[in-house]
């Protein structure tokens, strides 16, 4: 009985030995993980685009910046040179199609402030700015593939090379770069639901109408973090 009472006080000993040289090696150990590629690839900004033409930028501090896109700008100033143009051309004809052409100005105007006066839907609301999360969700996917092949093409280089491949490396340099990576897309979703809030509250809705955006984006969080713990098992 003594005996076995040893063994199992060894036995708890060397785990929890293993367990604190596991837990310095991951955690507390310090590794030289500075790496150009992998530091461009979290830097690279997002950009996505909003439904009134603007695009949210994230600065090197950070922070998001609404920026009015130089194409915005060009387009519009061919629309106004395109109807410059036309108006013009307008004026050189007869005084019947100068009528005509009143009368369908009258009756886009009626259009048109029918159409302002009509008060959209919390759907039509949300729809206007899933290409937008579409978007996002596409960018966040194509950085963490980049972040996945940089680390499996080092991981093969060193074993191909007979280096020794040590795992806490690995862990704390992809871990740290993944973090800062969902960091930055948390900040770009996040004020891109702001948007969408301000838009529903403008309209008279709760904000709470946009709460199945933030769990979606939740859920496919964790799908991705999932996804990507079973291809590291799988290698």
């Amino acid at each position: 009985m003594k005996k076995l009472k040893i063994f199992f006080i060894v036995a708890l000993v060397i785990i929890l030995g293993a367990g604190g040289y596991l837990l310095y090696m991951f955690k507390f150990k310090e590794y030289d993980v500075a790496d150009e590629e992998v530091s461009e690839i979290v830097a690279d900004p997002y950009k996505v685009e909003l439904p009134d033409g603007s695009t949210l930028i994230i600065d090197e501090q950070g922070e998001v910046v609404v920026e009015e896109t130089g194409s915005s700008e060009n387009n519009t100033n061919t629309v106004t040179t395109s109807g410059s143009a036309n108006s013009e051309k307008l004026a050189g004809k007869t005084a019947g199609s100068s009528t005509d052409l009143t009368s369908t100005e009258n009756n886009t105007s009626g259009t048109t402030t029918t159409s302002s006066n009509e008060k959209p839907t919390v759907a039509s609301i949300k729809d206007k700015y899933r290409p937008a999360l579409e978007g996002l969700e596409a960018q966040a996917d194509s950085k963490i593939n980049a972040l996945i092949g940089h680390a499996v093409s080092e991981y093969n280089g060193k074993k191909a090379n007979g280096e020794k491949v040590d795992f806490g490396y690995f862990y704390n340099k992809y871990t740290a770069a993944a973090g800062n990576l969902e960091a930055s897309t948390d900040t770009v979703f996040y004020a891109v639901i702001g948007a969408v809030e301000k838009d529903l509250a403008a309209n008279g809705y709760d904000k709470s109408y946009a709460q199945n955006f933030k769990d979606e984006y939740e859920a496919t969080k964790k799908a991705r973090r999932d996804g990507i713990l079973k291809k590291a098992l799988g290698s």
